[in-house]
């Protein structure tokens, strides 16, 4: 079986300059979005399609003082990725890539001509990350750089913000290596006093291609303790699977949780007029 890639994040290195998030921009030509000012460092406040990752500013309180909790938010590219389940045209589906060392990298990623719209993808996320695009009627995210790293050109075998990192807090490398690496940081830590020390991403959702370092309890930096997909979604595939996409059954549930898509679209949309 070949060796699978994936992505490290030691959130105890991060000091939020914020590289990575330029660089995922330049590198797919992604525009910048206008934002106000919101009494938050983080810019701009959510992901979309124009923005496939941001860094979060966590405040964590212990013993009366307050210290910065940074968090890298993207998609994760979910070995059992809620999308994946969710997606009535199979638009969203996983890809594996082959490397020049023998390795795979996988990765989720949406077919923009096969995209409908439905929007289901992104109240199935449990990282509230696909970003919708109105105008080119498409779902798009972090694509794990893949366009970067397949070629095996020096300098250009890793992803855009793996590269830009200057304090080390990104890895990439094989998935196995990764894990050994972080056990190893996280008894260090634990042996230093922060006893919350934790992997976060080897084993939810059947194993997450971003695995984390954290110091403290999970939902401190803005992430689900048990990420799960949604009871929902594994209902209405059972329910559409055996008799196809437009299935009595299924149409009449789809066009429930329609419903609820849109009304928290329209909401997601408001913050992003400005978007286009």
């Amino acid at each position: 079986m070949a060796k699978e890639k994936a992505i490290l994040v030691d959130t105890t290195k991060c000091t939020a300059c914020r590289a990575c998030q330029v660089a995922c921009k330049q590198w797919n030509q992604n525009s910048a979005e206008k934002t106000t000012n919101r009494g938050s460092y983080e810019n701009p406040p959510t992901l979309s399609s124009k923005t496939w990752m941001r860094i979060l500013f966590n405040e964590y309180y212990k013993d009366g003082k307050m210290s910065w909790l940074f968090t890298k938010h993207q998609c994760m590219h979910c070995e059992d990725a809620a999308c994946v389940e969710a997606c009535p045209p199979n638009a969203t589906t996983h890809r594996e890539f082959k490397l020049w060392d023998g390795s795979v990298l996988k990765s989720v990623a949406t077919d923009a001509d096969k995209c409908i719209g439905c929007n289901y993808c992104r109240v199935a996320c449990p990282f509230d990350v696909p970003g919708y695009n109105e105008k080119k009627k498409g779902i798009y995210r972090c694509t794990m750089c893949f366009d970067r790293v397949t070629g095996g050109v020096k300098g250009y075998d890793i992803p855009a913000c793996v590269k830009a990192c200057a304090p080390g807090t990104l890895s990439f490398g094989d998935r196995a290596e990764l894990i050994l690496k972080a056990e190893k940081r996280v008894a260090q830590l634990r042996s230093d006093g922060y006893e919350n020390a934790h992997i976060y991403g080897q084993s939810e959702l059947g194993g997450l291609g971003y695995m984390y370092i954290l110091t403290a309890e999970t939902s401190t930096y803005s992430l689900p303790g048990d990420p799960s997909i949604p009871i929902g979604v594994t209902a209405w595939k059972a329910l559409t699977n055996p008799y196809g996409a437009f299935a009595a059954g299924g149409l009449l549930l789809a066009l429930v949780v329609n419903g609820v898509i849109n009304a928290r679209n329209r909401g997601l949309e408001e913050e992003h007029k400005l978007e286009e």
